[in-house]
């Protein structure tokens, strides 16, 4: 989920603001402002959600300035945070300048380092089984982007209990949507629960039922908590639940998400594995 703005200044008066310009995401409280204070001009970002932001702020134009930071410049602003990012000032003290801004920015911690002896829960409750639709190893039909390569399906039942696989915080959820099916069209309208981890990276639970969500943003969820009910919304063939986790990287022109491997851990004593195609898998 990234945003995108600019404004344009000259002197100490703001002569034109591009739309867009501080807008967040609608569903996320995140915003970038600009003031003029004693002729300079100060870019603060606000967080005031569950979660890291990244935000990326450029120059596009700049004319006699002098910023206070080399730019890009690239900043994790923390949850409920405010975060200083650039002050920009006339390079000779009295003249006029010009500059335009942009800014990026989408929800996670693009520095995050997913923990690599990280081993998740199965996401559904002990006892039941279910088999691997789709995972790295085998055909991938809709997982062929680098935000998917790593997901994992599993085919279920509409309305099967759906449970946090790793402690975290609830950071989004979406529960209103009913339609789903083999129509890209529905790639969007997907039900889901997003959980941050400790390390900061962010599992999503996806293709939930219609009202199949049990837990609120903001909420502390331990593995094994009850957070929904699978279903069939969205981009689908069929009833199951799509399980991925994610972390954020920076690039170019701002940032993406990309997936990474994960390991589940079953059996008594617990073994930790990777999920293979077709494997019918148990938690307990």
């Amino acid at each position: 989920m990234v945003s995108t703005g600019s404004r344009l200044l000259l002197g100490m008066l703001v002569l034109g603001m591009l739309p867009g310009f501080a807008a967040a995401a609608p569903s996320y409280p995140f915003s970038v402002t600009s003031e003029a204070v004693e002729g300079r001009y100060h870019f603060v970002a606000h967080n005031r959600g569950p979660a890291p932001v990244s935000v990326r702020l450029t120059m596009t134009v700049a004319e006699n300035v002098r910023t206070s930071r080399d730019t890009p410049v690239y900043a994790v602003v923390r949850p409920n945070t405010d975060s200083p990012l650039l002050q920009v000032s006339p390079a000779l003290p009295g003249g006029k300048f010009r500059f335009a801004s942009e800014t990026a920015h989408a929800i996670g911690n693009y520095l995050a380092q997913a923990d690599a002896r990280a081993v998740y829960r199965l996401p559904f409750e002990k006892g039941r089984s279910f088999m691997v639709g789709q995972s790295h190893d085998g055909p991938r039909l809709t997982h062929t982007t680098v935000d998917s390569e790593h997901a994992v399906d599993f085919i279920m039942p509409v309305n099967t209990p759906v449970v946090a696989a790793r402690d975290g915080v609830v950071i989004e959820t979406e529960s209103a949507h009913r339609a789903g099916g083999d129509d890209r069209q529905l790639f969007s309208r997907a039900n889901f629960v997003r959980v941050l981890h400790g390390d900061d990276t962010i599992a999503t639970y996806a293709h939930l039922a219609p009202g199949g969500v049990s837990v609120a943003v903001g909420q502390k969820v331990k593995a094994g908590t009850v957070i929904g009910r699978s279903g069939a919304t969205g981009y689908t063939l069929g009833p199951h639940l799509h399980f991925v986790v994610q972390k954020l990287v920076g690039d170019t022109t701002g940032f993406m998400t990309v997936s990474v491997p994960i390991r589940f851990s079953s059996g008594d004593p617990p073994r930790a594995f990777t999920p293979r195609y077709r494997q019918t898998v148990t938690a307990n």
